[in-house]
C-alpha cells in the first residue's frame, strides 16, 4: 500500500477513534486531595478562604448578615463584570480535556448522611471547553462547547454515591438553571445552560439539611 494511500486511511481511523471515544469523567465527589491530583493533574491554583473580604485590587465582596459557611458573592472588575462564590473552604482549580474544574474541599467534621468529607471533594464545578475561532475581522473568539449527553451521564454516574439520580432535570426560578437530586437526598446536581439539553456548566455537590431546605 502506498504512503499516499495510508495517510488518508490513518486520518480516517484517528477521526473515527475520536468520535467513538468514551467521555472522560470530570468529577468524582469524595476524592482526597491526593486523589484529585492523580485524577486531574497538577492544579492551576490552590486558594484558601476564611470567608474574609478579599484584599486584591479590583475585587469587591458583600457578606450577608447570616453568612455562615459558604454564602457570599464577589464581583470582579479586573476581568469585566462577573460573580463568583466565596466559600470557607480550600479551593482547587484544574484544567483537563479542555474543561475547567473547580473543587471545594470539605472542612473538619463535615459530614453528609453520616459519611465524613473532611479533606475530600465536597463540591465540584465543571465548565465546558471553549473552541477558539477567527471571526470575519480575523480576531479569535471563544465559542463554548456544550456538554454532550454522554459526558453529562458519565459525570452524574460517577457522583451518585450509593444512590441514584432522579430522572428529570427540574427548572428553578433562576432562568437557565436546572437541578436534580439523588433519591437519598445527599447529592445535588445543578446545570446551567440554554436548556436541560444544552448545558455549559455543571455542578455536583453534597447536600446538607440547610441546602435541602432551600429546594
Amino acid at each position: 500500500m502506498s504512503q499516499t494511500t495510508m495517510k488518508p486511511l490513518s486520518i480516517a481511523l484517528t477521526v473515527a477513534a475520536l468520535l467513538t471515544a468514551v467521555p472522560r469523567a470530570n468529577a468524582w465527589l469524595g476524592d482526597s486531595e491526593n486523589e484529585l491530583t492523580q485524577r486531574y493533574g497538577k492544579p492551576k491554583a490552590v486558594e484558601i478562604s476564611n470567608g474574609d473580604i478579599p484584599m486584591q485590587r479590583g475585587y469587591y465582596a458583600e457578606l450577608k448578615e447570616d453568612f455562615n459557611t459558604n454564602v457570599s458573592l464577589i464581583a470582579s472588575t479586573a476581568k469585566g463584570f462577573g460573580l463568583d462564590l466565596v466559600e470557607n473552604r480550600k479551593r482547587y482549580t484544574f484544567e483537563k480535556d479542555g474543561s475547567r474544574i473547580v473543587i471545594y474541599i470539605g472542612n473538619d467534621g463535615e459530614k453528609y448522611g453520616g459519611v465524613g468529607f473532611t479533606g475530600k471533594s465536597a463540591r465540584e464545578v465543571i465548565t465546558c471547553p471553549v473552541v477558539w475561532k477567527k471571526n470575519r475581522n480575523g480576531d479569535k473568539v471563544g465559542h463554548p462547547v456544550a456538554f454532550s449527553q454522554a459526558a453529562i451521564d458519565t459525570i452524574l454516574d460517577n457522583n451518585k454515591g450509593d444512590s441514584a439520580w432522579i430522572d428529570d432535570w427540574r427548572s428553578i426560578s433562576t432562568p437557565g438553571t436546572y437541578i436534580k437530586r439523588t433519591t437519598d437526598g445527599t447529592r445535588m446536581a445543578i446545570a446551567y445552560g440554554v436548556s436541560e439539553h444544552e448545558i455549559y456548566r455543571l455542578e455536583v455537590r453534597m447536600a446538607d439539611d440547610a441546602t435541602k431546605a432551600t429546594d
